[in-house]
C-alpha cells in the first residue's frame, strides 16, 4: 500500500472482511508512541500463524500518511495500513457496533486522534474479539495496558476450532514495564 490515505476506508475494510475467512484490525495511534510500535510488533510476529488459518491482517491509523514508511521500517509490518485522517472507518465501525474507537482531539491531527484498538472479525461480520482503549490518566491518555496480542490470536484460535470461548474475556496487558524489557532485550 502505497503512503496515500486510503481513498475510501470503509470500502477497503468491507472488502477485505468479505474476502477473508476472519480479519484482524489493529489500531495504532502513530510512528511517535513506542507502545503502538511494540503493539505492532506483536502483530507482525503473529502474522505467519494468523494467514496460515486464513486470516487477513490490517492495521488503521489516524496519522498522516507521510509516516507510514517510519512505521513499517520500525515494525516490519508490511501489510494493508488503512490510513484515515478523518476517522471514517472509526466512526463506521462505532455505528455498526463492532468497535467503539475513541477518538480524542491532539495537536497534529486535524480530525482527532484514533485510540487503540482491536477488531477480530468474521467474513460474515461476526466478531470473535474487540478492545479498545478508554483514554485516562492512569493509561497515560491511553497509550498504555494494551492487550498481549499473542493471548488475543489463541483466544481466536480456539474460536476456529469451535471451542467455547469467554465472551469479553480479560486479557493480560502490557505496561511501561513491558516497553523498556523490549527496548532493552529486543
Amino acid at each position: 500500500m502505497s503512503t496515500t490515505s486510503t481513498p475510501n476506508p470503509v470500502e477497503t475494510f468491507d472488502e477485505i472482511v468479505r474476502s477473508s475467512t476472519f480479519t484482524f484490525l489493529l489500531y495504532y495511534r502513530g510512528h511517535w508512541c513506542p507502545f503502538c510500535i511494540a503493539h505492532l510488533k506483536q502483530l507482525v510476529a503473529l502474522t505467519p500463524e494468523i494467514k496460515a488459518a486464513g486470516g487477513t491482517v490490517i492495521a488503521a491509523t489516524a496519522e498522516i500518511p507521510k509516516h507510514l514508511d517510519a512505521v513499517r521500517k520500525a515494525t516490519g509490518f508490511t501489510d494493508t495500513v488503512v490510513v484515515d485522517p478523518e476517522n471514517v472507518l472509526a466512526a463506521e465501525l462505532k455505528k455498526r457496533g463492532l468497535l467503539d474507537i475513541a477518538v480524542t482531539p491532539w495537536r497534529g491531527y486535524e480530525w482527532g486522534l484514533a485510540q487503540p484498538g482491536f477488531l477480530v472479525v468474521r467474513g460474515d461480520g461476526r466478531v470473535m474479539g474487540r478492545w479498545a482503549v478508554v483514554p485516562a490518566l492512569m493509561n497515560l491518555a491511553g497509550a498504555k495496558d494494551r492487550p498481549v496480542l499473542a493471548e488475543v490470536w489463541e483466544d481466536v484460535r480456539r474460536q476456529l476450532k469451535g471451542e467455547d470461548t469467554t465472551e469479553g474475556k480479560v486479557y493480560t496487558t502490557t505496561g511501561a514495564f513491558h516497553l523498556l524489557k523490549q527496548k532493552i532485550f529486543g
